[in-house]
């Protein structure tokens, strides 16, 4: 508990039980999760309201990132702090959620987006992983 509790003061983030208990839940695995799915499996600790503000305190502060989804939703990941991977598009399987980083981009095809200021952290490939794959 004390390293999440680090890492909430580290982004000048005051730590209290809920925003450890969802910082720490992320972290167990390298899933993005909906603000539904994290309601459900932190219902009993907090409600959706409470779920959602940490979950937007968080993203402001860096920690977390927003993926966006084909079907519209938002899934919310441990935010990269690798800077060799952090341009890399993500996979996202559709069955498990878990989150993956993919190779960079190719050099002429980032060439071609010289002066368009592109968010990278966004860009999500969704599938199914090979655990998955039916």
């Amino acid at each position: 508990m004390e390293k999440f509790k680090n890492i909430l003061k580290m982004h000048g983030i005051r730590p209290n039980s809920n925003r450890v208990s969802l910082l720490k839940h992320l972290t167990e695995n390298n899933k993005a999760y909906s603000l539904c799915q994290l309601h459900q499996l932190l219902k009993e600790k907090m409600d959706r309201t409470t779920v959602y503000r940490i979950l937007i305190l968080l993203t402001e502060k860096d920690i977390l990132q927003k993926i966006p989804c084909t079907d519209g939703n938002l899934l919310f990941t441990l935010k990269t702090t690798n800077k060799e991977i952090k341009n890399s598009p993500k996979f996202r399987c559709k069955c498990c959620q878990k989150v993956e980083v993919l190779p960079d981009l190719p050099i002429e095809y980032l060439n071609d987006l010289t002066g368009k200021n592109i968010n990278f952290e966004t860009i999500a490939v969704e599938g199914y992983c090979k655990d998955c794959h039916v």
